[in-house]
């Protein structure tokens, strides 16, 4: 009996000595610090009330997802990637806006993405706003109006190719609208370029299978009622197109210039 009670003692000592060698589990603190997640542009992240969890929300687009939206088109530009009027492609726009009677620019930044539906010919879609500044100076989002390829904006017959004179399309200007989510004003009292849709008309090529944009021209329209006989019996609105400025695509238009030379 005396050994047993020597031998447990014994092993005791053994066991006891062993733990303190032996790093114990801590208790894990309620506070986890983790590295500042990078989401894609137009993305924000918000904790749900109700359980606790972030869930993800895009502004721009109305589209609210519990995974973390991830950057699938990367620099959209960069090497190893196409560039095409698609949502895969982002672009970044400047646009130097410049009312008739002012002497100052407002320069507005944002970046957009097209979306072509098939089918047309001329190619024709759906473009978007993800971002813009300064903030609120575009309307986010769809916007209300197509945009299309044209040959000739001045003559919307059929193009050239159709005849047999070239075996693709052409199409060297993109016509889209963007609009303005409120008044720009200038320096000048009461000189302004209203809200509403801006025109544009950018030079549009395509190279090695990329979709290349460059610069164009800026409009906005000033509706005035007119008779259409001379005892006015009949009348119609004509939206005359004011020009107010300058667009640039800054992802192409540099490369553009430079092939033209």
């Amino acid at each position: 009996f005396f050994g047993t009670m020597v031998l447990n003692a014994i092993l005791w000592l053994v066991t006891t000595s062993a733990g303190l060698l032996v790093p114990q589990p801590r208790a894990r603190s309620s506070v986890v610090t983790c590295c500042q997640r990078t989401l894609p542009q137009g993305w924000r992240e918000v904790i749900d009330e109700a359980s606790g969890k972030p869930y993800y929300y895009n502004s721009a687009s109305g589209v609210t997802t519990w995974e973390a939206p991830v950057e699938v088109f990367g620099d959209a530009g960069g090497k190893g990637s196409t560039r095409a009027l698609t949502p895969a492609s982002s672009w970044k726009v400047k646009l130097d806006l410049k009312a008739p009677s002012s002497a100052h620019t407002v320069t507005i930044t944002g970046t957009v993405r097209f979306a072509e539906e098939e089918g047309y010919e001329p190619p024709q879609g759906k473009l978007s706003v993800d971002s813009c500044l300064p903030e609120g100076s575009l309307r986010l989002g769809e916007q209300p109006a197509q945009w299309s390829l044209s040959e000739d904006p001045e003559d919307r017959k059929d193009s050239l190719w159709i005849w047999g004179l070239f075996s693709d399309p052409l199409y060297p200007f993109l016509l889209f609208q963007l609009d303005l989510a409120a008044p720009v004003d200038f320096p000048e009292e009461g000189v302004r370029i209203p809200a509403g849709p801006l025109y544009f008309q950018v030079d549009h090529r395509r190279k090695d299978g990329a979709v290349q944009l460059g610069e164009g021209d800026v409009t906005y329209k000033v509706s005035e009622q007119l008779q259409a006989d001379l005892v006015g019996l009949s009348d119609f609105t004509y939206n005359e197109p004011v020009p107010c400025g300058r667009i640039r695509f800054l992802d192409t238009a540099e490369g553009m210039s430079k092939n033209l030379l």
